[in-house]
């Protein structure tokens, strides 16, 4: 089988990218577990290996349902990205060292709120050509289903630069300074792009996050 291979990636591997990747597990629909034709990992652009992740991201994950334990960080090398069907970073500068490892990766390579954006764009057109209708019928396969995800990588690239223009630093997720207050804060916005992503990658209806993370302080 011929897995979609989705990457998220951060600095350290220890809060952004964690927290993405367990998420986009929680959040996949249910044919990505009957059928794995979604891979779903993280790394870090200067992470230290085999570190846990932050206590508090975690505790953000545990919360909503997702499950933290066994996290091991590790760091992106450009053989990861060079197998990867798709890279979402949290900033720009990620961004920038994903594409200087891998060269190649470019049209691969997003920041996570920019590809949840380019993707739901009512001007960017979804191929659904060869593609599983909504509702999975028990003929379509995981083959089928990663071949799908990639097009709609492939027409996101496309169409980056003929959607109307978008502040790029709008679409970065800010490394949280350790506080809890902003871990969550960072939690919540990456539960609703991921949730947005997993579910348009399924060629599903995005919906609203199920779980709103809670949070100590109401102005986060």
């Amino acid at each position: 089988m011929n897995a979609f291979q989705l990457r998220f990636v951060c600095t350290a591997n220890l809060c952004r990218s964690p927290l993405a990747e367990r998420i986009a597990v929680l959040r996949a629909p249910p044919t990505a577990a009957t059928q794995p034709w979604l891979v779903v990992t993280s790394a870090g652009t200067d992470a230290r290996g085999g570190m846990p992740m932050h206590p508090l991201a975690a505790r953000q994950l545990r919360e909503i349902g997702a499950d933290p334990a066994g996290f091991s960080s590790r760091r992106l090398t450009a053989a990861m990205v060079a197998e990867d069907d798709l890279v979402l970073t949290a900033d720009l500068a990620q961004r920038d060292a994903v594409v200087a490892l891998c060269p190649a990766a470019s049209r691969r390579t997003f920041l996570i709120g920019e590809f949840a954006r380019l993707a739901q764009h009512p001007q960017v057109p979804v191929d659904r050509s060869a593609a599983p209708t909504v509702g999975r019928p028990p003929t379509d396969t995981p083959d089928n289903q990663a071949d799908a995800a990639r097009r709609l990588v492939a027409t996101a690239a496309r169409y980056r630069g003929r959607v109307p223009w978008h502040e790029p630093a709008m679409d970065e997720i800010a490394d949280p300074d350790g506080s809890e207050a902003t871990v969550t804060a960072c939690a919540r916005q990456i539960d609703r792009a991921v949730t947005q992503i997993v579910l348009i990658l399924a060629e599903l209806t995005p919906l609203p996050v199920p779980h709103p993370m809670r949070t100590t302080d109401p102005r986060s």
